[in-house]
């Protein structure tokens, strides 16, 4: 990978989430809890999320392992969507899928950062994970931690 391509690829709010990512950590107690494994690469990701009394994600936590890619991704998405209703997330996660596709970051806000990757289609995986994750725990029933 040349470092024009590196660059693109790697953008310095990736770096930052990838390195040190927000979020990081499991909720204790009852909460909606799933993981997302990419055997190719060794990606794995567990999200843990609370609801609010109106039906809204509340908090979410992840423990990710894996490349800085799906780290930063990660990092992006449990910023991004507290206060979402879990039927927003899903769209959202399409428009990510969607826009990795096409290599178009419009609409994306802060999630803007991941399109380095589009000209990888094997690191699409690694962006998309997380999002995996969470629209699993999203339908799975709550569980003490």
């Amino acid at each position: 990978m040349g470092s024009d391509a590196f660059s693109a690829l790697y953008r310095d709010q990736v770096l930052a989430h990838g390195r040190q990512p927000r979020h990081a950590g499991r909720l204790e107690g009852r909460a909606h809890r799933a993981s997302a494994n990419n055997a190719l690469c060794g990606d794995r990701v567990a999200v843990s999320l609370r609801l609010r009394g109106d039906g809204a994600i509340a908090e979410l936590r992840h423990d990710s392992e894996g490349c800085l890619l799906c780290l930063a991704s990660a990092s992006l998405m449990a910023g991004r969507v507290p206060g979402l209703a879990p039927d927003e997330v899903a769209p959202l996660a399409n428009t990510l899928r969607d826009a990795l596709a096409r290599g178009d970051e419009a609409g994306l806000g802060d999630l803007a950062a991941l399109i380095g990757a589009a000209p990888y289609p094997s690191r699409h995986r690694c962006a998309l994970l997380p999002w995996d994750a969470l629209l699993a725990a999203l339908d799975a029933p709550e569980t003490e931690a």
